[in-house]
This record gives C-alpha cells, sequence and structure tokens, in this order.
C-alpha cells in the first residue's frame, strides 16, 4: 500500500425478495393495529362522554346537598317547627283561628 491511499472496503448490498407469507403477517399487523386504534378512540369518546354526564350530575347533587344543609340549619328554629307542625302534622297555632272550609 502506498503511502497516503485509503482502502476503501466495498459493500454490496443484496436485494432479496421476501415471502408472500411475510407480506400477509406485515398487512394483518398493520389491519390489527388500526382496528385496534379505532376501537381505543372509540372507548375513549364514550369515557369523555359519560365522564361529563357524571360532571353534571355531581353538580345536581351538590345542589341539592346544599339545599339540605340549609334545611339542616334551619330545623332548630321556632319558625321551622311551625312550619313542620302546620305543614306534615295539621297543627294550629294556639293563638290562630282556624277555618275548615266544607267540601
Amino acid at each position: 500500500m502506498a503511502k497516503g491511499r485509503k482502502t476503501l472496503s466495498r459493500i454490496r448490498l443484496v436485494y432479496r425478495r421476501s415471502s408472500p407469507l411475510l407480506k400477509c403477517v406485515v398487512m394483518a399487523a398493520i389491519v390489527l393495529s388500526t382496528v385496534a386504534i379505532l376501537a381505543l378512540r372509540s372507548s375513549i369518546l364514550e369515557l369523555r362522554s359519560n365522564t361529563e354526564q357524571l360532571r353534571q350530575e355531581a353538580a345536581g347533587l351538590e345542589q341539592e346537598n346544599q339545599k339540605l344543609e340549609k334545611n339542616i340549619a334551619e330545623l332548630g328554629t321556632v319558625q321551622s317547627i311551625k312550619r313542620i307542625a302546620r305543614e306534615k302534622l295539621g297543627l294550629v297555632d294556639p293563638d290562630s283561628i282556624f277555618f275548615d272550609p266544607v267540601q
């Protein structure tokens, strides 16, 4: 070898045709992957819809909870006791005049 010369090894690429079975396996893998991705996307959309529905339900329950907490806070007052006695038990205040219409 002479000084200053570089030896390059030659690389030879040989292309061979792949077997039809390999092509079928790769194509089946691509199709199955696509179907799996579409199924997962459908599931994700359904879960997002379900999540939004549950959030709305939770907001409604939160409002109902606040209303019930307000009722609990009012239970010990004189006005609420009179209201409950009047509405649920049919009682009237002793100082009131009660007219019972005849049907």
